[in-house]
């Protein structure tokens, strides 16, 4: 009985969740539109990880595909831009973007400025919206704990590490840079990732929680994260999220379940070859 209780209050959330009135107004107002465009970090800088060797962005070819990510995304006409960067550094966001704007600032490598700067021009935004929060990960305590006490989830991690590095590094010798996003922000493989953090969660369960603790913090961040986007985001917008695309599960989740806000999926807004 409760498995059809369960199923019955699920079906009804979900047909009203596709109802395009409760999708897309409230009291004959708009509700802002989000788009979370998950992206591997254009730059580079190492602070994830996974090691990737990444293609140089600023390489001709490599541009050309940037310009017409771009094209393809100007299409969703946004009316605001947010970016991985945090909001005590919007002062130089904003010097930065608009030295772009009058020619005096070339963009760097960053995502942020490859996709973000470029688009919020061509839109003649007043600014790029830092939106992002620090955070902890623990990830070396949780590996050293296990490393002693559950050494077939170490194995598991350096597995997957290795997968997912050999995956990437493919990814950037044969694919264009639209075709790699799009691979990412396919809902599935999103899902796929996010489940390696659900494992994290059973390291030291009982005991340290270790694992838990660090699954709790990666969770925190996004909340706060989230949290920036529902203060920016005002009926009518439509908000373009740019972020490394493991935020991407708990962003794209916490915005479906919000009532005020409408998932887009980036995927429809992204080079098709």
């Amino acid at each position: 009985m409760i498995r059809t209780a369960l199923g019955a209050s699920t079906i009804i959330l979900a047909v009203a969740a596709a109802s395009p009135l409760c999708a897309q107004s409230h009291g004959g107002e708009r509700l802002p539109e989000v788009m979370v465009l998950g992206t591997y970090h254009f730059a580079n800088p190492g602070l994830d990880v996974v090691q990737t060797e990444i293609a140089d962005v600023l390489s001709p070819p490599k541009q050309r595909e940037i310009g017409r990510i771009v094209e393809a995304l100007a299409r969703f006409r946004p009316t605001k831009i947010a970016v991985e960067v945090d909001p005590a550094s919007g002062p130089r966001l904003d010097s930065l973007y608009q030295a772009y704007r009058s020619g005096r600032h070339e963009l760097s490598r960053s995502e942020s400025q490859q996709l973000g700067f470029r688009l919020a021009a061509r839109f003649d935004h007043p600014r790029v919206h830092p939106a992002d929060h620090g955070g902890e990960f623990p990830f070396n305590a949780m590996m050293e704990y296990a490393q002693t006490h559950d050494p077939d989830f170490v194995t598991f991690i350096e597995q997957e590490l290795a997968r997912i590095t050999e995956q990437a590094n493919r990814r950037q010798r044969e694919l264009t840079v639209g075709q790699i996003l799009r691979a990412m922000n396919d809902p599935e493989k999103i899902a796929e990732g996010h489940g390696i953090y659900m494992r994290f969660s059973e390291v030291g369960a009982g005991d340290t929680y270790v694992g838990a603790d660090l699954l709790a913090e990666w969770y925190r961040r996004n909340i706060m994260i989230f949290a920036n986007l529902q203060r920016l985001a005002e009926k009518g917008d439509r908000i373009l999220v740019i972020f490394g695309a493991g935020h991407a599960p708990i962003l794209r989740e916490l915005i479906t379940y919000d009532p005020d806000l409408v998932l887009i999926e980036a995927q429809a807004y992204l080079p098709a070859g």
